[in-house]
């Protein structure tokens, strides 16, 4: 059921409802009313079109810099020419 279907099945439903006040406001300030209540109501019992949700991306790994002391320690195992 889409919105504008939705609407028109409350508007029927309150106009069904509301038939008594008819006497005490104008057909055309009913109506009007009416359809803003319509709309405020649909509002909440519309379903929303389904979001599509993006995937994260893996951020690339981060290579830690060396320190200066394993610097050091991989200088000394390094074997020498």
């Amino acid at each position: 059921m889409d919105k504008k279907q939705l609407r028109a099945e409350i508007e029927t439903k309150i106009t069904g409802a509301l038939a008594d006040y008819t006497k005490d406001l104008s057909d055309k300030k009913l109506k009007k009313h009416i359809k803003k209540a319509a709309k405020i109501v649909s509002d909440g019992l519309a379903e929303p079109a389904a979001k599509k949700v993006a995937k994260p991306k893996k951020a690339a790994p981060v290579k830690k810099a060396a320190t200066p002391a394993k610097k050091a320690a991989a200088k000394k195992a390094a074997p020498k020419k």
